[in-house]
């Protein structure tokens, strides 16, 4: 859907799709090859620069450590590093609100709403850790790379387009999952990453936000921001919610959600995605489906 838009935007005059299996988009240049492949970044690296890259490839999130290392961490590094050395200098990769890696009941983030420079809270998830490690790198990158643009942008949980039920695609297999609105549970629950609900993000809006990325003008630098739904999709306010899911919920510094007309604001801090690249979320799934 990106790479569709993207082809159809004035001013965009060739998009480049890359991926491991062939693939057929109208008004996309496509490319096969492997990010974890030192042979074809080799080759990817002697092709004519492209003015951005945008890097949405990963393992999923029920990856094992093995799969994040060399694909979330290894793979990123591989393509980053290909496509600089061919000339380009501004770069998109997708990141991941999972990268504080919380997992109920023992593992809550340190407070809400969570901030960009909030990390790996030391759970035993490998997808989290390895966004974490991949955002790291990325600092690195920066540092290494002078007058290059990395913008990191950490995605919340994308659903489909209300009306109807709210699905979930998970791409590395195909199936549709569906998405229920966040609520207080009796009892602590061990889940990994339960805040999927509450930072979910219309399919249209991350797409914009992405497009948004690809118009802003070229800030040299490395920068974190985050995308997720202008409110949580919760049944119960915020804090309620968080407090029943985690055992150390008395630990979570709440008071910003406990405030008055705070309830069900996002759980993570998005001014940084309407500063950096002017990205505020339109479809209010809270509003829309509950």
């Amino acid at each position: 859907e990106l790479a569709i838009q993207l082809a159809a935007l004035d001013g965009i005059e060739q998009v480049v799709g890359l991926s491991r299996r062939a693939s057929d988009i109208e008004n996309v240049l496509s490319l096969q090859l492997d990010i974890t492949s030192k042979f074809d970044m080799k080759k990817l690296s002697k092709e004519p620069k492209f003015d951005v890259v945008v890097h949405l490839a990963g393992a999923a999130g029920w990856c094992s450590l093995e799969q994040g290392m060399d694909v979330n961490v290894a793979g990123t590094r591989n393509l980053l590093d290909a496509c600089w050395k061919a000339g380009t200098t501004k770069f998109i990769v997708a990141s991941s609100v999972a990268v504080t890696g919380t997992c109920s009941p023992d593992f809550p983030p340190r407070s809400l709403p969570i901030s960009n420079d909030d990390g790996f809270v030391g759970s035993k998830w490998a997808y989290g850790l390895s966004k974490a490690m991949m955002e790291d790198m990325i600092k690195f990158m920066g540092t290494v790379n002078e007058g290059s643009d990395y913008l990191c942008i950490r995605i919340g949980g994308v659903v489909t387009d209300p009306p109807g039920p709210l699905k979930h695609l998970e791409t590395a297999i195909g199936v549709e999952v569906v998405v229920e609105a966040a609520a207080a549970s009796e009892t602590t629950k061990s889940e990994t990453f339960p805040e999927f609900p509450l930072c979910a993000i219309a399919l249209s809006d991350i797409t914009r936000c992405f497009i948004l990325a690809v118009q802003a003008k070229q800030k040299a630098g490395v920068r974190i921001i985050t995308a997720v739904g202008p409110t949580a999709f919760s049944r119960q306010p915020v804090a309620e919610v968080m407090k029943s899911w985690y055992t150390k919920g008395e630990g979570i510094d709440l008071a910003y959600h406990e405030t008055p007309g705070n309830e069900f604001n996002p759980v993570y801090d998005t001014k940084l995605a309407s500063e950096e690249i002017g990205f505020v979320a339109k479809i209010d799934l809270r509003e829309e489906c509950l």
